[in-house]
């Protein structure tokens, strides 16, 4: 039986695997997020449509036991990996460097959509709840799920519409990190609760405690060690695979440390990951490396996984999932472009922040797995959260990009900026930071005594968030105080330059953007610029190639209207595709 057992998991496992990875694939191709397809994956081998076309096949494939249990294991451990790597892409430098923009959209961006979730909960008729006599709790859980933003998700969508390095991409990012820190934080107070435990408000007073101690020893304690060894792990061959093992280790042992305090071990992983990514000697390449391995074998079956719990169809409740999308997305939208206006954005940039901030995907998918395995709601509520996460990620790419427009013939922008900045043919510099002040010096015409303030702000915005797009490509820049208009500096070298790109590929064309305070939309067309004109592989040697400045914006311009001839109406190229 045993042995049977087995051989009924691995089978599972696999198919979970490579149907999940199919439908993701297929998504990604006509422009979904890679998610929906998992969980369409998973609607398809669950009792949704397998079991009800070929219930024998469904029963014996995904039978209760032993077999469920490994499972069930596997999933915990795609869940805790899910959070780590969620939790490395929280960058405190970032939230530091974004202050009371990130604060107050952040902010409002919790409240209100909080607010919206203790209404919903409050009003739903007690068919809705599991245990009417826990309204508070079920209250209290919505509002929570509501609140929380998805930080891989809403990552995937800028890096897709190019502004993941930009000004806005940044403080999109920033938020949406204070979001998910609050509300993780939020969601371990409510574990034990919502496991049946009474709602003891000293038992979450020290739950809390708990949870706060557990992570300012880790970023105060774990974060040198931490540091310490991914520098000496970085120096040995093989190094992406060393760190991704030591992350691992580490993500699974804090987990086990949350859990065994009472707290969900998702969380623990979750401290774990943002105490790995804030250590600048995790290089660009190692990160994609660690993303790599962790969505592509674990992520799709744990999203796979979601369609055996509940037969859709069924549960699907078309007045419950309109409620939890309207709600979670008014909330989540008013209240962002509230705080992002408070920061001193206009209006259409506000809102665009809104919507990249309304991006849910797996932070409630993940919220409202535990909440229906601890019997806090039903599986019309979790059906209602998941249709809420997949319709929210959807529409925040598209929206952003009606909001913020790609203006036509951008591809001339990059020359005529060019022509009136500066060129050097062959850079001297051998690190990011000397690359930075050669082209900063070469732009002394045009920057005057605003020259020191330049240098400075993009060496420190390169500290931040590195600008290396791979490819040999990098974008370091900047706003610079008193500017009226972009500045633009191109540098080659063939030696290379290092600015942390992804593909670890050191970097041979350099791109040195200066822009005004506060002009977002400017960087994002600029930048749409760029990436015209330097996507194309056989362009890029071209450049390298250029004999002079004519011949360069010869080259440039070619490249973009190349680019923006194939690209027809669709959404420019990526940056992070270069």
């Amino acid at each position: 039986m045993a042995e049977h057992e087995v051989l009924v998991f691995l089978l599972a496992l696999a198919c979970l695997l490579a149907v999940a990875r199919v439908f993701g694939e297929i998504a990604r191709k006509f422009g979904i997020p890679l998610v929906v397809g998992e969980i369409m994956a998973g609607l398809f081998l669950g009792p949704t449509i397998l079991g009800r076309v070929a219930p024998h096949s469904y029963g014996w494939l995904f039978p209760g036991g032993g077999a469920q249990k490994m499972l069930s294991g596997y999933t915990t451990v795609a869940v805790v990996l899910l959070l780590v790597l969620a939790g490395t892409e929280v960058d405190l430098a970032i939230v530091k460097r974004r202050g009371r923009a990130a604060l107050y959209t952040s902010l409002l961006g919790i409240v209100l959509p909080l607010g919206g979730g203790l209404l919903l909960g409050f009003l739903l008729p007690d068919s809705d709840l599991v245990r009417p006599n826990q309204r508070v709790l079920f209250a209290l859980f919505i509002g929570v799920a509501l609140s929380i933003s998805a930080l891989p998700v809403i990552a995937k969508t800028l890096l897709d519409l190019g502004l993941f390095k930009t000004d806005i991409g940044l403080l999109i990012m920033a938020a949406a990190m204070i979001d998910d820190l609050a509300g993780w934080l939020a969601f371990s107070v409510l574990v034990n609760p919502m496991q049946g435990s009474a709602l003891d408000f000293r038992q979450v007073g020290t739950t809390l405690a708990l949870t706060i101690a557990f992570a300012g020893v880790m970023l105060a304690v774990g974060r040198p060690v931490v540091n310490y060894l991914l520098g000496a792990l970085g120096e040995q061959k093989n190094a992406p695979g060393r760190i991704l093992s030591l992350l691992i280790l580490l993500g699974l042992f804090g987990a086990a440390a949350t859990q065994a305090m009472g707290i969900h071990a998702v969380f623990g992983g979750f401290i774990v990951g943002i105490t790995v990514g804030d250590s600048p000697r995790l290089k660009g390449h190692t990160r994609a490396v660690i993303h790599e391995f962790v969505t592509n074998i674990f992520a799709p079956v744990f999203f796979a996984s979601l369609g055996l719990h509940v037969d859709f169809l069924r549960a699907f409740d078309l007045r419950l999932c309109t409620l939890v999308f309207v709600i979670a997305t008014a909330a989540k939208v008013i209240g962002c472009t509230l705080g992002a206006r408070l920061g001193g954005m206009r209006l259409r940039e506000a809102a665009a922040v809104g919507f990249g901030l309304n991006a849910r995907g797996a932070m409630e998918i993940i919220l409202a797995l535990l909440a229906l395995d601890a019997g806090l709601i039903r599986e019309r509520v979790f059906v209602a959260l998941v249709t809420m996460a997949i319709l929210t990620s959807l529409v925040s790419g598209p929206m952003m990009k009606l909001l913020l427009g790609q203006p036509r013939k951008e591809e001339e922008l990059v020359v005529s900026l060019l022509r009136g900045g500066a060129f050097i043919q062959r850079l001297e510099a051998t690190t990011s930071s000397s690359a930075i002040s050669e082209l900063v010096g070469a732009l002394a015409a045009q920057l005057g005594d605003k020259v020191p303030h330049a240098r400075t702000s993009v060496i420190e915005r390169e500290q931040v968030a590195a600008t290396g797009l791979g490819d040999g490509v990098a974008i370091p820049h900047a706003a610079v105080r008193g500017l009226t208009r972009p500045i633009l500096a191109l540098g080659l070298t063939h030696d290379g330059i290092d600015f942390d790109a992804p593909d670890g590929r050191p970097a041979n064309i350099v791109f040195l953007l200066l822009l005004p305070e506060g002009k977002y939309e400017e960087e994002v067309r600029v930048l749409a610029s760029i990436a015209r004109s330097v996507i194309d592989g056989s362009g890029r040697l071209r450049l390298l190639q250029a004999n002079g400045l004519g011949e360069a914006l010869g080259v440039l311009a070619a490249n973009a209207k190349a680019m923006a001839l194939r690209a027809g109406s669709r959404a420019p190229p990526a940056l992070a595709d270069l």
